[in-house]
């Protein structure tokens, strides 16, 4: 009995031992992975820009990159930042469900689509609380270089 525990503990021990062996030669180095060859540190910082100063109602409505593709903010948001569920400032212009579907006149801001509210139990439109964070689809643009080419071209 003895000799067969101890067969059974060096046959264990050689199997794990030869398993060491073979992931030491699997291991890959930092400079064996991810796809590009190169040190993130060997890329340039992108420049330092600016969200342009226009303050809400005198932007202009941006082109939209496709159809169906979310607004994108066309004026600074530095005072409406951090949005939060308690504080969205930005519901103090947009959330007008009355207005929606109807012509915007120029200087007033546009409603938020019917998507962004729930129909509550008298009816009514409320805004949707899963809809808070305004700036996870609509963002504020500013004017820089493109740091990857694109020649996306909607049909």
């Amino acid at each position: 009995m003895k000799t067969t525990t101890k067969a059974m503990l060096a046959a264990a021990a050689l199997t794990l031992s030869h398993g060491a062996l073979q992931a030491a030669e699997m291991a890959q180095t930092d400079s064996q992975m991810g796809l590009s060859k190169t040190s993130v540190y060997d890329d340039p910082s992108p420049d330092v820009f600016q969200y342009p100063p226009t303050d809400p109602g005198e932007a202009k409505a941006l082109p939209r990159a496709y159809s169906g593709a979310p607004p994108q903010i066309p004026h600074s948001v530095d005072d409406f930042l951090p949005i939060t569920a308690q504080k969205n400032e930005c519901n103090g212009c947009h959330n007008k469900p009355a207005r929606i579907g109807k012509n915007v006149a120029k200087g007033t801001p546009p409603p938020m689509p019917e998507s962004h509210y729930h129909k509550a139990d008298t009816g009514k439109l409320e805004f949707s609380d899963s809809r808070y964070i305004c700036v996870q689809c609509h963002t504020p643009q500013a004017n820089v270089k493109d740091l990857v080419g694109n020649t996306f071209t909607p049909k």
